[in-house]
């Protein structure tokens, strides 16, 4: 099995950042990065080749993806990280996975992948439409 860098598709250059990431997701993703790898947790003025965030609510989740969207390098990728069902509600989300993936294509984004992050979440890549 892949490790969890290159299931994201974190390569040496990118620019990656991580908002509201849980510490443990956060450390595992920080400490598997490869050398020449920026980490940020604010999105900041520049655009980045992978945002990964972790949204707990519906409201407002469809503008977020917009604002994500333009955050990011055309061929760049935003990953919406969510708890495994079995771990929604002590997590605090009320976000299902259709609602997750209806608010992600509202705008110019498709989904074009999924992948476990941690042994409790899993996230959808979602990439600017051709």
């Amino acid at each position: 099995m892949p490790d969890l860098v290159t299931k994201l598709g974190i390569k040496p250059g990118h620019s990656v950042c991580l908002l509201d990431a849980p510490p443990a997701a956060a450390t595992l993703i920080r400490h598997g990065c490869p050398d020449g790898v920026t980490v940020t947790e604010r999105l900041g003025r520049s655009k980045h080749d992978l945002i990964l965030f972790w949204p707990t609510r519906l409201a407002g989740l469809s503008a977020r993806f917009e604002q994500l969207a333009r955050r990011i390098v055309p061929d760049g990728s935003i990953w919406a990280v969510m708890p495994k069902k079995k771990f929604a509600r002590a997590r605090g989300s009320d976000v299902t996975w259709e609602q997750l993936q209806a608010a992600g294509l509202t705008g110019d984004l498709v989904d074009n992948k999924i992948a476990s992050i941690t042994e409790e979440e899993y996230g959808t890549r979602f990439v600017i439409r051709k």
